[in-house]
Order: structure tokens, then sequence, then C-alpha cells
């Protein structure tokens, strides 16, 4: 979230990730999409697009296909696999948001 806060933006994996953390993380679904729907709306440069209302209403089901039973969350720890083939070194990832948005000395 602090790069979502501090620029606006956030990698889309890492923003399915959110999301798919706020569902983990919320009572109901319905109260984890109000949620998401609201920081969406509130953080990111495309917040109130149609697009990214489709992208958080994606991350709830509103296009799922009678795919295969899976797990619905990501795997948490150091390596974060979204879907086949995608991985993101999470610690990494935080290291460089920290770096990027570490507020400048002024001597």
């Amino acid at each position: 979230m602090t790069e979502m806060t501090c620029t606006g933006f956030m990698h889309n994996y890492m923003r399915m990730y959110w999301g798919k953390k706020i569902l983990e993380w919320s009572p109901s679904p319905k109260q984890a999409f109000e949620t998401t729907l609201a920081l969406n709306n509130r953080y990111f440069l495309d917040g109130r697009d149609p697009n990214s209302y489709t992208g958080v209403a994606w991350l709830y089901g509103i296009h799922d296909r009678g795919w295969a039973e899976r797990a619905i969350f990501a795997r948490s720890g150091t390596w974060c696999r979204l879907r086949p083939g995608t991985q993101i070194d999470i610690q990494a990832y935080v290291d460089k948001i920290k770096q990027r948005v570490a507020p400048v000395s002024v001597i």
C-alpha cells in the first residue's frame, strides 16, 4: 500500500495479490469488495475509471468461467506465484518500493 499511497500506482501482479489479501482478511466477500473498491478509487491514479472498476470486480469473480477447482489465494512467503510462470520476489519488491518512496534528505 505504500507504493499505492505515495505514487498512485502498483504493479498489476501486486495489485491482484493485494486484492486477494483484502479478501482473505475481510469477514465477507461483500465487505472485501467494498474495501478494495474504496481504496482503489481513493489512491490509484486510475481509480473511478471503468477499467479500474472492472479490475476490482475481476478479483471477485465477475468474469469467472467454469475453471477447475483451485486455491483462490496466492502463496505467501518470499516468493509469490499469482499464475503459472509468474514469480515475484516479495522482499526485493518491498525493498525497491521503500527506496523509491524514501524521503529525500535536504542538507
